[in-house]
């Protein structure tokens, strides 16, 4: 293996470690192969154009153009026609670019493997590579050849997460350093005087101690910069909000409209003084009202509560088909929203959304979190946008949930407390409440009528502290939406419940003209708790005795009144009690006001999946086709060429030729080629010499075969036969003596594959 081969692995290992730090950023390895593949194209343009001798800038012209055609066939390719990328395929990566720039702002650590992400890395090792490839066996600079991949580790050193961050430290450095090492043969007088091992020459005159200076500099930056970033840098620790895993800080207002109509979703025991704003959000048109859920949070610390990590799925891709915990008796109800001042990313739907109709604006722009089920958008909400979603309503009275007997979620965040809150104290108060329930659910029930019994009050005297849960149950029994929320929540988990807390809002003000249109103010702003029945899914309880009656207990909470079998049975909370027109829709039926609501909940291929990944899977299976095809095919045209010519042999002189011919060609590949003018017994002395061959057989091959092509007499059969002989000894001898790297080479290479054709 010469040096400058060994230097190329070198770098092929540094831009692989380099890759492989992004495993810290994506929370899957599909990230992986895109990335893989596109190196692998540009360092190949790269290596044939140096090969052709076409200069730099043409190079570089025509791998952007590659790597624009890959990004469009990997990311975009319902709009490649006949492997040509259209307009709308470069807007779709656009769109990608744009949309990632947003969410940006809001994702962290692992964050799935968005089109707009994968854009970037690809671009980023494409260029890499590229970079790599010319600053280190074209311009000679190995030090600006590792520069991009010191960058590129940086940045995922910086926004990834905290796991593993030591072993690709260690990995990085490693392959830095290998292929430094590689790249020169001998010690270095400088930073600066990199000599390329490749170079048959010496390189003349002393080294800039100017150049060597600045080099020496650089060095010894990045390799100090790699060395003590994981301890300066957010990746070993938090403390940067874009890193939190609650996509951002505050104490919030528990569901209270802020400035700009945004809604601060995070849940905190605190006590703090509220504003309620009474501008109008939004309005909304359904066939019967419910809560309109923003986003449930699961993590209880004590104070605060926090959301799941947001592993939001495209909606375009399947999103709701992930979508867990479901009401499997739910049925469908249509709302459609228009925003007036509600902002932020986060979209209000009655629980549980399970279909975005395909003709909306947002359902392209929308994500959809698997496990706890809102819905997001890709940028924000404005004056007027105006959207239709699918929910699937729980529908469920009061004996069926009183019949429930399991409640355990399988994730455990449902039913966790934190370790610093008096969770004795607090489950012998909820005991004492429930003392005398015959069932779960009345249990449920009695935890809800006594904070029910409470005072509802939005001026609370604000003093935090961590035993204000505590304090809130057996002093002060006063608070608002968000204290009666968190009590109730967690009085259940103690019960041994699996519960958490939704924000959104009330169903709103519907209008005297129609009874199906609601506006929602600033002041309905709220929050609730839910507990998981595993037949029915998340059930909304009431506990908030809020002073205008808006807050109304669910009417699956009250026993059925005998009348006509219906009212008391069903009814969402803050709705009324289900009448029988007030069905939702079926499955591609129409709803109110003409909303044609196709099936949604399933897409063609993997659920869950972004769309390039099942393009991406083609391409991949294809790719690994081709190359076992390679694998098979260019070793046997090899050996078929020398198959040929020995059935092709008419006579000895044929076949000792082929002899010779066989030996010679192994020999080009094993050790080295014949010289134009260089007789055969020459040629022979010099690949004993040079592989360890016996020299005596290697000669007399050469001898039988000079005379088969020149002596008047030829040989004779015995000769030939001799010949075939020694060139199989002497192949074996070849292929004892060479390294892996040149059988390798002898297998695969293409060089010499025209004389097998």
């Amino acid at each position: 293996m010469g040096a400058e081969t060994r230097a190329r692995l070198g770098l092929a290992g540094l831009l692989l470690a380099t890759l492989a730090a992004f495993n810290r950023v994506f929370d899957g390895g599909d990230f992986f192969g895109p990335a893989l593949l596109g190196m692998a194209l540009a360092w190949a343009i790269l290596i044939i154009a140096r090969t052709k001798g076409v200069r730099a800038p043409v190079t570089a012209l025509v791998s952007a153009a590659a790597l624009l055609w890959y990004l469009t066939v990997v990311f975009e390719s319902p709009f490649v026609v006949y492997g040509l990328p259209t307009g709308r395929a470069f807007g779709g990566l656009a769109l990608a670019l744009g949309r990632v720039a947003q969410q940006s702002q809001l994702d962290y650590a692992p964050v799935p493997v968005r089109p707009g992400y994968m854009i970037l890395v690809v671009v980023g090792m494409w260029g890499a590579a590229t970079l790599a490839e010319l600053a280190s066996f074209v311009w000679r600079r190995p030090l600006l050849a590792s520069l991009p991949c010191v960058i590129l580790f940086a940045a995922a050193l910086i926004f990834g997460s905290r796991t593993g961050a030591f072993f690709f430290v260690a990995l990085w450095l490693g392959a830095l350093l290998t292929y430094w090492a590689l790249e020169s043969s001998y010690l270095l007088r400088s930073w600066g005087a990199w000599v390329s091992t490749w170079n048959d020459g010496r390189e003349e005159g002393a080294p800039s101690s100017i150049t060597g200076g600045i080099a020496r500099g650089m060095g010894a930056t990045c390799v100090a910069a790699a060395l003590i970033a994981p301890v300066l840098l957010p990746s070993f620790g938090g403390g940067m909000s874009w890193r939190s895993g609650s996509g951002g800080s505050g104490d919030g207002d528990g569901g209270v409209a802020a400035t700009g109509g945004v809604i601060d979703h995070l849940v905190s025991m605190k006590p703090k003084l509220v504003a309620r704003n009474p501008v109008a959000l939004f309005s909304v048109r359904s066939a019967e009202p419910s809560y309109w859920r923003l986003i449930t949070l699961a993590n209880f610390d004590g104070v605060s509560w926090q959301p799941l990590r947001f592993n939001g799925t495209d909606v375009d891709s399947g999103g709701f088909s992930e979508v867990a915990d479901v009401p499997p008796q739910g049925r469908r109800v249509a709302q459609t929203f228009t925003i007036q001042a509600l902002g932020g990313q986060l979209l209000p739907a009655a629980p549980q959304p399970v279909a975005i109709p395909s003709d909306e604006d947002v359902y392209d722009e929308t994500r959809v979190d698997p496990t706890s089920g809102y819905l997001q958008l890709y940028g924000n909400l404005g004056p007027g946008t105006t959207y239709s979603v699918v929910s699937s309503v729980p529908d469920v009275g009061y004996n069926q949930l009183r019949r429930e007997r399991f409640f355990a979620h399988p994730l455990e965040d449902y039913s966790e407390l934190p370790p610093d809150l008096d969770v004795e104290r607090i489950r012998r108060i909820a005991a004492n409440w429930t003392e005398g329930a015959d069932t779960p659910l009345d249990q449920l029930l009695a935890l809800q009528d006594r904070l029910r019994g409470f005072r509802y009050n939005l001026y609370v005297e604000d003093k935090a502290s961590s035993d204000y849960l505590t304090r809130f149950l057996t002093r002060t029994r006063e608070g608002y939406c968000q204290q009666f929320a968190t009590a109730f929540a967690v009085l259940a988990r103690t019960l041994g419940f699996s519960t958490r807390v939704s924000v959104g809002f009330l169903p709103g003000s519907p209008s005297p003209s129609d009874p199906t249109q609601f506006t929602v103010l600033g002041t309905d702003a709220h929050a609730w708790p839910e507990v998981y029945f595993r037949d029915s899914g998340w059930i909304a309880f009431e506990p908030t005795p809020r002073d205008d009656g808006e807050a109304l207990p669910p009417a699956y909470t009250e026993p059925p009144i005998p009348t006509d079998g219906i009212a008391g049975l069903t009814g969402g909370p803050g709705g009324t009690p289900r009448d029988p027109l007030a069905r939702g829709v079926a499955r591609g039926r129409s709803a109110q006001a003409g909303l044609s609501i196709p099936d949604q909940t399933a897409v063609d291929g993997a659920p869950g999946q972004f769309r390039w990944e099942q393009t991406f899977t083609r391409i991949a299976l294809a790719v690994l086709a081709a190359v076992a095809l390679f694998l098979v095919a260019v070793p046997m045209l090899k050996q078929a060429r020398v198959r040929r010519r020995y059935r092709s042999a008419s006579g000895p002189v044929e076949l000792a030729a082929a002899a010779f011919a066989e030996f010679e060609g192994e020999a080009a590949e094993l050790a080295s080629p014949r010289l134009r003018a260089e007789s055969a017994p020459a040629y022979a002395r010099r690949v004993a010499a040079h592989r360890g061959v016996s020299e005596p057989d290697a000669v007399k091959l050469a001898r039988i075969y000079e005379d088969a092509e020149y002596a008047p007499a030829g040989v004779g059969p015995d000769e030939a036969d001799e010949a075939k002989t020694l060139a199989r000894r002497l192949r074996g001898r070849l292929w004892d003596n060479s390294s892996w790297w040149d059988r390798a080479l002898r297998l695969f290479s293409v060089r010499r594959l025209h004389r097998a054709v």
